[in-house]
């Protein structure tokens, strides 16, 4: 289909470029005809093969160019059979037959590439076929209608050719101005239309001033044909019947047009005045009403398009500033706003006195319905949560999503701290109701913090630390319940800020210091490694137990920070042991849930194996059952210090959330079963340490019990076939240096190998 269309152009402009050369007469004449014909072949041709969405306005075109070239034909025989050249003659019927189907083909087009009526192009192509229409009446149509020469039919017929140009120029205007892709196809039919306007109008101007024996009008005639031909052709002529997105816009060139086309009026007038011709008054006065009424309609049109932008963009700043301050699971405040409204309303509550509460609702277990359901079912709980909140909350209150499962309430201006409180209550039992999800009926419960500050003294982090204060203080207390920020929380706060602070202290001061407690080889009773305990040489305190500052620690990052220090002093410690009594023991480090999910934890373990020159395998890491569940990023974390060769270790096994059967899809090497199986005095719990020894060796995992206090506990691990012991019976944690015994290497540490 490319080669037709480029064929048909070239062949046609070889035709034009060599048509003058053709002799005039008869043979020039039968050239002009056969290049018309072949244009309304290649229309039909075109509309064939390329099917377009709108076929008919291409035939009604092809029908206009057909009377065409027959009026052609049959003036052709007038001048050159029958040596005459009357006017008007049929050629003339004929020919102005042609524009009205030519016509309509365009507003076939112009309507099926419009989604809507368009009526700015309406208005701006009203314009410039006034005011065209305005100078085709002074310089054609009206020397043409008094002319006295001629008769009625004559100047009827003179006239009516200008006056189908215009409505031809009308619907070309419309279709430029109107929507809808410009393509190769549309730049062809918008060429080949504005063509013929033009040989028209110069054929007009030399007729009125003399006789026309043919020319470079023809020329242009006959480029019109080929164009037009050309456009039906091309393979982009479909697009041309395709709807376009928007109208188009007022640009400046268009508005340049625009300007353009209503100066005619006036300059016409001004020219005729220089001349001293005759002034076409009433013309001149009614096109420039019309286009003053074209221009008033312009601006309307202008003004709304301008009001409609206008709305639109405060509609759309409007939905971004929601999308920006609201969660778009819940709709509710994000935790952004939420913090803004806080600080606003402490800010009222300075100026009026008045109190200001703030619930902190932390949905609990809420990650087990996203395990157990899927998270579909957790994002129905999400929003049925939020719902329920805010049917519970009263018209001004502002209720927020601060992330994942947890959410805010504030209350502005309440009467009494006991209606917060109230409030809180509700929520707990409006939560707590099923959620219907899936088929299926979830029930979650919320553990609800209360914080109330009167005369807006505190700011927005503290009053949210005091209510996720007394949260945690509700989970702690059984979850599903509401608890206040009460002058003990506060106390707590003021030791837990105090206490954090002294350990940051004792970081930098190195008042943290190791205990070891060997682990032990059941069956030689050898030493095998050395489990790491930190205490705390505290000025004014003596020496802390861990359960004294680890919990503090754990809130924050300190916790890492402590982490750090232990893993490189007990890998220092490690490595001076082998220099004076080689062999391969191990040490085990406990590390938390916090730092191993951090992203410094491969290369804290890397540094402090490098700076006390041990290999991988010699450490253990301790990690508890809750981490793995807690904390996705620590198994992506584990898998990649297992291929460091560092060993891992779940530590306190038989307390936490991991059953025996799944045991073989744990990311580690060896479990430590929890003191309370190993003495436990219970019917059962021997067969339950059993099973789990066997379990864990059928999963290629090593086995250590620990709180083994007694000679019948180590008796009971060795009929189990456990393989390592730790506890009070082998020895108390103790100070490197206190250790009685120098260290023995033990030459089958398997205790941390699968």
């Amino acid at each position: 289909m490319n080669l037709l269309w480029r064929a048909y152009l070239a062949g046609g402009a070889l035709v034009v470029a060599l048509y003058l050369a053709v002799p005039e007469g008869v043979s020039r004449d039968l050239v002009y005809v056969v290049v018309g014909l072949s244009s309304v072949l290649a229309i039909v041709v075109g509309v064939r093969r390329n099917r377009p969405r709108r076929a008919s306005a291409w035939y009604w075109m092809a029908a206009g160019q057909l009377c065409w070239v027959v009026g052609d034909g049959l003036y052709s025989w007038y001048q050159d059979v029958a040596g005459t050249s009357p006017f008007p003659s049929p050629a003339d019927a004929l020919y102005l037959v042609a524009y009205p189907l030519i016509a309509i083909g365009l507003v076939g087009l112009i309507r099926v590439r419009e989604r809507g009526f368009d009526v700015g192009g309406v208005i701006d192509s009203s314009i410039v076929t006034v005011a065209l229409g305005l100078l085709s009446w002074v310089v054609l149509a009206g020397p043409i209608a008094r002319d006295a020469g001629q008769s009625l039919t004559a100047r009827v017929i003179g006239v009516a050719y200008p006056a189908a140009d215009i409505l031809l120029l009308a619907f070309l205007v419309r279709l430029l101005v109107g929507p809808g892709a410009r393509t190769v196809a549309f730049r062809l039919l918008t060429a080949a239309t504005g063509l013929l306007l033009v040989a028209d109008s110069v054929f007009a101007v030399i007729s009125a001033t003399s006789s026309y024996q043919g020319g470079a009008v023809d020329l242009v005639w006959l480029a019109s044909y080929i164009l037009w031909g050309t456009a039906a052709l091309h393979p982009s002529m479909t697009a041309l019947s395709e709807p376009g997105l928007a109208p188009a816009p007022l640009t400046a060139r268009r508005l340049a047009a625009l300007t353009v086309a209503i100066l005619i009026a006036p300059c016409t007038l001004a020219v005729e005045l220089v001349r001293g011709s005759p002034v076409d008054a009433w013309p001149v006065t009614l096109c420039s009403v019309a286009l003053f009424a074209l221009v008033v309609a312009r601006m309307q049109l202008a003004m709304r398009e301008v009001r409609a932008s206008s709305d639109q963009r405060d509609i759309a700043q409007g939905d971004l500033a929601h999308q920006a301050a609201h969660d778009s699971l819940t709709q509710l405040a994000n935790r952004a706003h939420a913090v803004q409204m806080i600080e606003a309303a402490l800010n009222r509550a300075q100026r009026s006195g008045s109190l200001v509460g703030l619930l902190f609702v932390d949905l609990d277990h809420f990650k087990t319905v996203n395990d157990t359901h899927g998270h579909a079912a957790g994002d129905d709980v999400l929003r049925e949560t939020a719902r329920r909140m805010q049917d519970n909350v009263r018209a001004g209150d502002t209720v927020g999503r601060l992330g994942g499962d947890e959410f805010v309430v504030l209350v502005e201006a309440p009467d009494t701290e006991a209606d917060v409180v109230g409030l809180a209550e509700r929520l707990v039992s409006a939560i707590s109701a099923p959620v219907r999800t899936g088929g299926r009926e979830v029930v979650v419960t919320a553990s609800i913090g209360v914080a109330v500050v009167r005369d807006g003294g505190t700011d927005a982090d503290v009053l949210l630390y005091e209510a996720d204060a007394a949260a945690y203080r509700a989970k702690a207390q059984g979850r599903g319940r509401a608890e206040i920020f009460d002058d003990a929380l506060r106390r707590e706060h003021l030791a837990r800020v105090e206490l954090e602070a002294a350990m940051r202290t004792a970081l930098e001061l190195r008042q943290f210091v190791l205990y070891y407690q060997p682990i032990v080889e059941v069956l030689s009773r050898g030493t095998a490694g050395y489990e790491a305990l930190v205490r705390w040489n505290r000025p004014g305190h003596g020496l802390v137990g861990p359960d004294e500052f680890i919990p503090t620690a754990e809130l924050s990052n300190l916790i890492c920070d402590l982490g750090r220090w232990v893993l490189g002093e007990a890998t220092r410690q490690l490595a001076a042991w082998n220099t004076t009594h080689p062999g391969d023991l191990t040490v085990a480090v406990n590390i938390s849930g916090r730092h191993l999910a951090s992203t410094e934890i491969l290369s804290d373990v890397t540094r402090a194996l490098d700076a006390a020159g041990l290999p991988a395998d010699r450490l253990v890491l301790e990690i508890t059952e809750t981490v793995l569940v807690d904390q996705p990023m620590a198994l992506v974390h584990l898998s990649a210090l297992q291929e460091l060769g560092v060993g891992i270790s779940i530590d306190d096994f038989g307390t936490g959330y991991t059953s025996i059967g799944q045991m073989q899809n744990l990311s580690v090497d060896s479990i430590k079963i929890d003191r309370s199986l190993v003495a436990s005095a219970d019917p059962g719990a021997d067969e339950l340490v059993r099973l789990v020894v066997h379990a864990a060796h059928a999963f290629g995992l090593t086995v250590v019990g620990e709180g083994v206090e007694l000679e019948t506990q180590l008796a009971s691990l060795e009929q189990v076939q456990c393989d390592f012991a730790q506890g009070f019976l082998f020895a108390r944690p103790q100070p490197a240096g206190g250790l009685t015994m120098p260290p023995k290497g033990h030459q089958d540490a398997s205790h941390r190998t699968r």
